[in-house]
């Protein structure tokens, strides 16, 4: 693709304009996600169920970190789009197994993730603990590593298993506009959700986190794709 023009929009029109795009769905998500946590301390009623997703993680491991991830970041996604008449006419079949590869192996890298944050600050729900986890998982891993891994692997399968066409699409547009506004998006989501994912018990953190990505994967593919196409 070629390098957008000089009168395009710049990176900050492109950060708000992402801002602005997921601002309610951000404060809606969030708010689901602080119901679902405040059941959790606060109504003795669940407390069984959550018990029994507990123990359902911690028999399956990473099996259930593969599964729960190829579901909520591969399937749902794909069944959604399908319904709402978005998919392309061509390749469905090898884009849902692109995606469902790297969205198996990159649930079991979280869920690992979370393993690691757990050993090296504790597993405490403290503000101090609280706070160096969601930093170290939203400046650190997410901003050098998840985002623009993601991304790239988007941009891969979308375009048939192409390795140089997906290194070809790696532009100024890439990294002035499309990576900083879906990086942006994922703050504006993440930040306070994983704060809300670390305040539980370890082996519920990870369920926690596919409900979301059901969600957050809709909502940063279609801000992905849409910002590719102004390059268009």
């Amino acid at each position: 693709m070629p390098d957008p023009q000089p009168s395009g929009p710049g990176i900050w029109s492109s950060i708000r304009a992402a801002f602005r795009q997921n601002l309610w769905p951000c404060v809606l998500l969030n708010a689901l996600v602080v119901a679902l946590v405040s059941s959790y301390f606060l109504w003795p009623q669940v407390s069984g169920a959550w018990a029994a997703i507990g123990a359902f993680k911690l028999r399956w491991s990473y099996a259930f970190s593969f599964g729960s991830t190829v579901f909520s970041a591969a399937l749902f996604p794909f069944v959604v789009q399908g319904l709402m008449g978005t998919l392309p006419k061509e390749g469905r079949v090898r884009k849902l197994l692109g995606q469902a590869l790297f969205w198996g192996y990159r649930g079991m890298e979280i869920d690992l993730f979370y393993q690691f944050q757990a050993w090296l600050f504790g597993t405490g729900n403290d503000v101090g603990t609280l706070a160096v986890k969601v930093a170290m998982d939203q400046f650190v891993y997410s901003t050098l590593w998840a985002v623009p891994t993601y991304v790239i692997a988007l941009r891969w399968i979308d375009r048939g298993g192409s390795v140089k066409d997906a290194l070809s699409s790696l532009d100024r547009h890439f990294w002035r506009h499309t990576y900083p506004s879906v990086l942006i998006t994922n703050w504006i989501i993440w930040i306070p959700t994983v704060a809300l994912v670390y305040s539980l018990p370890s082996a519920l953190q990870f369920p926690l986190f596919s409900v979301v990505m059901c969600f957050f994967v809709l909502l940063v593919t279609l801000l992905a794709r849409g910002s590719e196409t102004t390059d268009q």
